[in-house]
């Protein structure tokens, strides 16, 4: 965005200096194997990329203990993302907290309401 002293601080973006960032996206033609349709249709209509992982790191972790064969890489992989996701649930709430509060204080109504549809 540009402000009025713009003029005198210009910002030089450098090859290689931006942000990183990485798409997953099976419609970019060519960035994966198989057919790109086919694989948006699956990740958009039957489960996404980390759905699919779980499925196949329950079914490794199951059939490690039914087989008493240690899988620790798996087992370290499964606590890894639990863990990940316990931190996100944990930001979310705080968020939505915050934003709660925010709510109660601009509109006391307004958050009246919202709490009451969530109860019902």
């Amino acid at each position: 965005m540009f402000g009025p002293f713009s003029v005198w601080s210009p910002q030089f973006r450098f090859p290689l200096s931006g942000d990183v960032q990485q798409d997953i996206d099976p419609v970019l033609a060519g960035s994966i194997r198989g057919v790109p349709a086919i694989e948006a249709r699956v990740q958009r209509e039957v489960a996404s990329y980390g759905t699919q992982l779980g499925k196949v790191l329950e079914a490794l972790q199951a059939l490690s203990q039914s087989t008493n064969t240690a899988l620790p890489d798996i087992d370290a992989l499964v606590d890894g993302v639990e863990a990940v996701k316990v931190e996100c649930k944990q930001a979310l709430r705080d968020h939505a907290e915050e934003a709660l509060r925010k709510l109660q204080q601009a509109d006391p109504e307004g958050f009246e309401a919202l709490v009451a549809g969530v109860k019902s």
